[in-house]
């Protein structure tokens, strides 16, 4: 069934695949055939050319197959992961007809524990990719790495700007969280701005990351759907191919994308409005590398089992008591509210969470958490 909905890799690709060397990315991937077995898959990347939810008349998007030579040339990590690539999705003859097959195919792959990855189209697409998590009775968190809230009006029917108005206005509204790492307060309307603190999501500006890039690791731990707008790269890194000067480095996208990969929570990610030029074909090569890096990485730890490796540490605010996790591992970060209670949230934090802490300043994270998930 998948198949129906997927257009097969060009023989051109295929044949540009046998001239690579046998560590390459190329030697070490499936293609997509009637004989994939997804119980023996770990990441699956999926081709997008969907841009009628665009709100940019701009046409110079990713060139799908040119993405797949600079990527497949890379060489690979030490890694021990299976990784398929299963072609493009068929644009439907509407736009919800493109949906429909992102959500099945999305749907499809988490089901069987293989992590989609979604490149290219516009970033409407998160929408669908967010559907498939639904009715499933699990919380659905999402983290967007965009320079946008995408709170917009919605007219006739939602686009790539407003996407984040349309999950939270869905009748069937299962979104937990929603988190936005990168925004820049001159693009967003105050009413936006509002709108995120009433409703209590997360919100990392871009100067904050910029400055201490580690402070959101802890944010897409928690994440299930991470959806990375590319115009959140700053235009001198990609060429000076859009209009936004300001933005994340080259490094930073890959550290993000790293983070994400490692988090055990993240289960898909899309990658979107990809600029058709070869530095942008580089660095979403790149990107795609890192997340597969921190894939390989990945750690599973309770820190409230008995085999947990790790200290533990009480701090007392006021009349609240904090219990924090160290792990020793892997150096993470966890708090949760000490109230006697077998149902305590444990929710991720970082280090600095832990000195403010134990200065008896709450931290923003951990307020807000307290706020969302104690209080």
């Amino acid at each position: 069934m998948l198949n129906d909905f997927l257009a097969p890799i060009e023989g051109s690709i295929v044949s540009y695949i046998d001239g690579l060397p046998v560590s390459s990315i190329g030697k070490n991937l499936s293609i997509n055939d009637e004989k994939i077995d997804l119980s023996k898959i770990d990441i699956a990347l999926i081709g997008l050319n969907e841009y009628r939810g665009s709100s940019s008349s701009n046409s110079n998007y990713i060139k799908s197959n040119s993405f797949r030579k600079q990527f497949y040339s890379l060489y690979s990590g030490d890694w021990k992961v299976n990784l398929v690539d299963l072609g493009d999705v068929i644009n439907g003859n509407k736009l919800s007809d493109t949906y429909y097959a992102v959500q099945y195919i999305s749907e499809t792959l988490i089901k069987n524990n293989v992590i989609p990855i979604f490149i290219g189209g516009s970033q409407d697409l998160t929408f669908p990719i967010y559907k498939s998590y639904c009715g499933k009775g699990n919380e659905i968190n999402l983290s967007c790495i965009d320079n946008k809230f995408d709170f917009g009006q919605i007219k006739n029917e939602f686009n790539d700007l407003s996407f984040m108005s349309k999950i939270i206005l869905d009748e069937k509204n299962e979104l937990n969280h929603y988190s936005n790492i990168g925004f820049q307060t001159f693009l967003n309307s105050q009413e936006e701005i509002d709108l995120l603190e009433k409703m209590q999501f997360e919100s990392y500006r871009l100067g904050k990351v910029d400055r201490k890039i580690n402070i959101i690791e802890p944010c897409l731990r928690n994440t299930n759907v991470v959806s990375i707008d590319f115009k959140s790269i700053k235009a001198s890194e990609l060429n000076f191919i859009h209009n936004f000067p300001n933005g994340f480095q080259s490094s930073q996208i890959c550290t993000i994308s790293r983070y994400a990969g490692i988090s055990n929570k993240v289960s898909s990610i899309g990658v979107f409005d990809i600029f058709d030029n070869e530095i942008s074909y580089a660095l979403l090569s790149q990107l795609i590398w890192y997340f597969i890096e921190g894939f390989c990485l990945r750690v599973k730890e309770d820190p409230r089992s008995k085999d947990f490796k790790g200290n533990s540490y009480y701090v007392t605010i006021g009349d609240q008591q904090l219990k924090f996790y160290n792990s020793d591992l892997s150096q993470k970060w966890w708090f949760e509210l000490d109230n006697n209670s077998k149902n305590n949230t444990l929710m991720p934090c970082n280090n600095e969470d832990y000195i403010d802490a134990c200065n008896q300043i709450i931290s923003g994270r951990i307020l807000l958490s307290l706020k969302r998930n104690f209080v």
